[in-house]
């Protein structure tokens, strides 16, 4: 089966990230969340299907952790 390349995706990289949240408060589409996650506090993409790759996240982390990448489906 080939995968086709759709559009842009955030991805948080988790050992730049500290979680401060700013991702998860200019999100419009609720994608990303900061929660506990077995006992550790964790930023991720929750809803992958929210996602527009729109770049908003990426712009306002203050330490570089998101990137948008290739989503494939």
């Amino acid at each position: 089966m080939f995968w086709n390349k759709r559009s842009l995706i955030a991805d948080v990289i988790e050992d730049k990230c500290n979680n401060c949240s700013c991702c998860v408060q200019i999100c419009r589409r609720c994608a990303l969340v900061t929660c506990e996650v077995v006992g550790k506090v964790v930023t991720f993409v929750n809803d992958p299907r929210q996602c527009t790759g729109c770049g908003e996240c990426v712009d306002i982390c203050p330490n570089k952790a998101i990137e948008l990448v290739d989503r494939y489906c």
